[in-house]
């Protein structure tokens, strides 16, 4: 469902490559540079005291590829970005929420369940729903009563 719900937001039509020696020839260039990428600026996994310094990393990496040629191509990665930009769609204004949301009760405890943790709130909470919205390395928990289309209790 969120995999819709995420294609939906940005306009993605998704399609299956052809199966066999038929569709050999339509992903490979992709998976390739991604291999490429990884083995050129991951091998050895660099060492990073944050995850910004190694957004700026890959950032810098990305710049120098632009000067790079794939293959016998006579364009380089930055001409044939150049090329394909204008067909490229504007992104939504409003950015794709990730986490997941949901809207559990908190207990006598002044906790709620998160998956097989428990959290702690303020005991003016006790015995009111909250909206949880929990991302991979944190929780957002507002008292707002409002619900999205489509979410359950």
């Amino acid at each position: 469902m969120r995999c819709i719900a995420f294609k939906s937001h940005y306009g993605i039509e998704s399609f299956h490559c052809r199966p066999g020696v038929e569709g050999a020839h339509e992903k490979g260039g992709v998976e390739g540079q991604i291999g490429y990428f990884r083995r050129n600026h991951f091998v050895p996994v660099p060492e990073v005291s944050s995850l910004a310094e190694l957004n700026e990393m890959v950032e810098q990496w990305d710049r120098q590829d632009d000067a790079r040629r794939i293959g016998s191509r006579s364009r380089t990665i930055a001409e044939d970005f150049a090329l394909e930009q204008p067909l490229l769609m504007p992104l939504p204004e409003e950015p794709f929420e990730t986490g997941r949301l949901f809207t559990p009760r908190v207990d006598r405890y002044a906790q709620i369940p998160v998956r097989t943790n428990r959290s702690s709130l303020p005991i003016r909470l006790i015995g009111k729903r909250v909206r949880v919205i929990r991302h991979a390395s944190h929780l957002v928990v507002t008292t707002r009563t409002w619900k999205w289309p489509g979410m359950r209790d």
